[in-house]
């Protein structure tokens, strides 16, 4: 029997459907795949950005950790200092020592605040000069509060004196002179001054009333000449003794 070898060649409908199904759906596994790659690359995107943002709140979290742990230390310092403000003022005590300043006479109306003039040169030209009134400058002793904090033991005679330093919100203590350079020039009520004057030598000397220290000073202000007007700041005003 002869058959046309044509029609064996041909593709049967059978085969074409199968090959256009195929296609179908490779096309449609493909436009799949790509858009699951595209929701892929977006998810990962946005997890990325995630993890960035992430590690951002990290940093943060860090460093305001930091910050809090900073505080709550200065906090305890500031709560310590204060405890031991609160101690050191049971052992607050006042002694008086010498210093001294430049004071004036009396202040002149026609001299500025400085004590100064204004003249007229020949030229014409004007100048501020010193008025004769500034003249009256001398330095002048005069009494010194200072505050000292005191830690004895009155059974075993030992005793510390301590200063403080600082500002007020960031004080602290050290120990000044050494026990035996207070009570070795500490001047006991009634000394006479010559006596005071010979422990001088020594340094520093301290008086536990203002008003032996101001009868020293006076002494000193007169031995030295110290005109008794010389009570005025360089404007004018009269000299208030600030407590040290």
């Amino acid at each position: 029997m002869y058959y046309d070898n044509d029609f064996y060649d041909e593709p049967s409908e059978f085969e074409m459907r199968m090959d256009e199904f195929k296609e179908s759906i490779a096309k449609s596994v493909k436009k799949e795949f790509i858009e699951e790659m595209e929701r892929l690359r977006a998810e990962n995107k946005n997890l990325q950005g995630i993890k960035e943002h992430f590690e951002q709140v990290k940093r943060d979290y860090e460093k305001k950790k930091q910050e809090c742990g900073r505080k709550i230390s200065e906090a305890e310092q500031k709560a310590r200092r204060m405890r031991a403000q609160e101690i050191m003022e049971q052992y607050k005590i006042f002694l008086w020592t010498t210093t001294w300043n430049y004071l004036y006479g009396q202040k002149c109306d026609k001299c500025d605040k400085d004590r100064r003039i204004e003249v007229t040169l020949p030229s014409g030209k004007k100048i501020k000069d010193e008025c004769k009134c500034s003249n009256s400058k001398t330095r002048v002793m005069l009494p010194k509060r200072m505050a000292m904090y005191e830690i004895a033991d009155r059974n075993t005679g030992i005793a510390a004196w301590y200063r403080a330093c600082g500002k007020r919100d960031n004080q602290y203590y050290i120990l000044d002179y050494a026990p035996s350079v207070y009570l070795e020039r500490t001047i006991e009520p009634g000394t006479s001054f010559d006596e005071v004057e010979k422990i001088k030598e020594q340094g520093t000397v301290f008086f536990t009333t203002e008003e032996e220290c101001r009868a020293y000073c006076e002494y000193l202000n007169e031995r030295n000449l110290v005109p008794s007007n010389a009570v005025y700041n360089l404007d004018g005003s009269v000299y208030e003794n600030e407590e040290g």
